[in-house]
């Protein structure tokens, strides 16, 4: 699902690198921004600059009123807001984005198809569109090395193993962890995001990588209720909201069932962590890309 061309609204944000990740991740990540694509890019030996795009000028202005009530203030940052002429601008901002490779999987858009590696054997085309999640952050990422770790064939002779049966995609965004596990475990997944375009993107994705008959996607606010316990639950979300529904991920598992929890900012994960122990998670595995943590809880 891809936004039809029309004219496009760019916050343009420039600033040191500190300042300039954090507010493209609270650009990206925070429910209330409706960025429609977040780009960031070098533009001096100490300056970068980020550029969210959005449906409109208000939507744009409201993502400034809404990074200052979080405390990324813009007073002595060059920034401003401006009209960009009619083009596909979303699909665009991301057809510079490198593929990326994880493990087993091949994340690429359509602008990349001749560059998917012979001994990647499961390539995964996600488009630009209008669900957050394009395979590049470091949690989609962490969550892919994450399960390839866990779920990886053994042996050479065994080429899936049977654990997991049952999986959740808790926050699908555009469906890469749901399509990732789809394709590698042969099985079917719940996934699930409270967002309704989520669920269009995520079913859509799964049609174009040939498992739309393993992949239910529904909308859902928090733990899906109703399809029994889980093995494996993948949940990228946010640190926030993780620690909110730490009580429910842990009835939903199956006895031994394993949780990949991410979009956690490294600061945050020994906190993410502890309020998980409170309802009988153990650790069993965690790493760090770009800033961001991914965690394996049992």
């Amino acid at each position: 699902m891809k936004l039809a061309a029309k004219p496009i609204t760019a916050l343009f944000i420039r600033g040191d690198k500190n300042t300039i990740f954090a507010i493209s991740d609270a650009l990206g990540f925070e429910e209330h921004m409706q960025a429609l694509a977040v780009s960031v890019f070098e533009d001096g030996k100490n300056t970068m600059h980020v550029q969210a795009l959005f449906a409109n000028q208000q939507d744009a202005q409201n993502a400034v009123n809404y990074l200052t009530q979080a405390g990324h203030s813009l007073e002595g940052l060059e920034h401003f807001i401006s009209q960009l002429p009619d083009e596909d601008w979303v699909t665009k901002s991301q057809q510079g984005l490198p593929p990326v490779e994880a493990g087993r999987f091949f994340i690429y858009g359509s602008h990349d198809k001749d560059k998917i590696p012979m001994h990647c054997p499961y390539p995964i085309l996600i488009e630009a569109g209008i669900a957050f999640g394009t395979g590049h952050h470091g949690t989609t990422k962490g969550c892919l090395l994450a399960f390839e770790k866990l779920c990886a064939p053994r042996s050479k002779t065994k080429q899936i193993i049977r654990w997991p049966k049952t999986i959740l995609d808790l926050g699908c965004g555009s469906g890469v962890l749901a399509i990732a596990a789809a394709k590698a475990l042969n099985r079917q997944v719940i996934a699930s995001d409270i967002d309704p375009d989520s669920v269009a993107v995520t079913l859509e994705n799964a049609k174009i990588n040939s498992v739309a008959d393993k992949i239910q996607a529904i909308e859902y606010d928090g733990v899906p209720k109703g399809f029994g316990r889980f093995d494996l639950i993948f949940a990228n979300i946010l640190a926030k909201p993780l620690m909110g529904m730490a009580e429910d991920i842990a009835k939903a598992l199956e006895k031994e069932g394993q949780v990949i929890l991410s979009g956690i900012l490294d600061e945050q994960a020994e906190q993410v962590a502890k309020h998980f122990t409170k309802f009988g998670h153990k650790i069993t595995g965690q790493n760090s890309l770009t800033g961001w943590t991914t965690i394996c809880m049992q």
